[in-house]
């Protein structure tokens, strides 16, 4: 039996990582759910496939609360096939054990959004991706009227030290270390909201641990939102945008360029985040936008 109040599912991503932490320094030993063993020190590792029910099953067994934080490939096809499996083994074990799930969500099912995005923002995705965490609200919702305890964490496009998988990471962090330009998508002067890793660790704790966080969605802590070309000088670095003319001619032969292709409308106009409910209920207030990317770049 798993002795662990706290099990993170998908403890090995960036954001996993960063919840695990997050749950230590509250003074809990979590559980690390993968495939291969935890490199958080002082967390217990559990050896499970997310897509196998019964493991999923295994690995909750005796949890109060798990976080689902796992990632998965950046493709439509592989997003389809393999989130509503994790979301299902993930619901059907948190009802089996009475354990409350804590969702952590990104701002896919929104779709195009005028003005800032907050917790009643609607549902309405315009993209493949989209559409995949539309149907994951779906799942939850349901299963909440089943009886589960669910409690959904969202965040913007993420960065933050070690996070491989960001945009802002890869295509501006990481050039400007290696002497280059940093690259921003289509529009470099649209103010976009961008999430700290840290951040959503520290947020997702807060909603697994707080008994008023229940049941409702929230805004994980982000940054008032600045302009893509005011990050990358704040990296140190000048802008170089990617115009839609050569991001369309890299989606013909780069599969992840067709698949940032399709949620490009996120860079072509305002895409501000709202975390003030958060921040105001628990007065938890997000990383400056400067301290964040200088604990990036000192992990780059």
């Amino acid at each position: 039996m798993n002795a662990s109040q706290h099990v993170v599912l998908g403890g090995n991503g960036v954001v996993g990582r960063e919840t695990l932490s997050a749950l230590i320094a509250q003074g809990h030993t979590p559980a690390s759910v993968g495939r291969r063993p935890s490199s958080v020190e002082g967390v217990n590792s559990v050896a499970a496939d997310l897509l196998d029910s019964g493991e999923v099953a295994r690995a909750s067994r005796g949890a109060e609360v798990a976080y689902l934080v796992t990632g998965l490939p950046y493709s439509s096809r592989v997003w389809a096939e393999q989130w509503p499996v994790i979301v299902r083994n993930s619901i059907d074990a948190a009802l089996e054990h009475g354990t409350h799930l804590v969702y952590l969500d990104n701002v896919y099912a929104y779709g195009h959004v005028d003005g800032a995005m907050i917790e009643s923002t609607p549902v309405n995705p315009c993209s493949k991706k989209g559409r995949v965490r539309a149907d994951a609200l779906d799942l939850l919702e349901k299963a909440a009227d089943r009886g589960l305890t669910v409690t959904i964490g969202r965040s913007a496009n993420f960065y933050g030290p070690g996070a491989s998988t960001s945009v802002f990471n890869t295509f501006a962090l990481d050039k400007v270390a290696a002497g280059k330009s940093g690259t921003w998508l289509l529009n470099a002067d649209q103010p976009h909201s961008l999430t700290y890793t840290p951040d959503i660790g520290r947020g997702l704790a807060v909603l697994g641990t707080h008994d008023e966080a229940r049941g409702r969605t929230w805004h994980l802590p982000t940054a008032p939102a600045l302009t893509g070309r005011r990050y990358i000088e704040l990296a140190g670095g000048q802008t170089s945008v990617m115009g839609a003319t050569t991001l369309r001619i890299g989606a013909l032969f780069n599969s992840s360029a067709r698949e940032t292709l399709e949620m490009s409308y996120q860079y072509t106009a305002p895409y501000v985040f709202s975390s003030a409910a958060f921040e105001q209920t628990f007065r938890i207030g997000p990383t400056p936008v400067e301290e964040g990317i200088a604990a990036s770049q000192a992990k780059t």
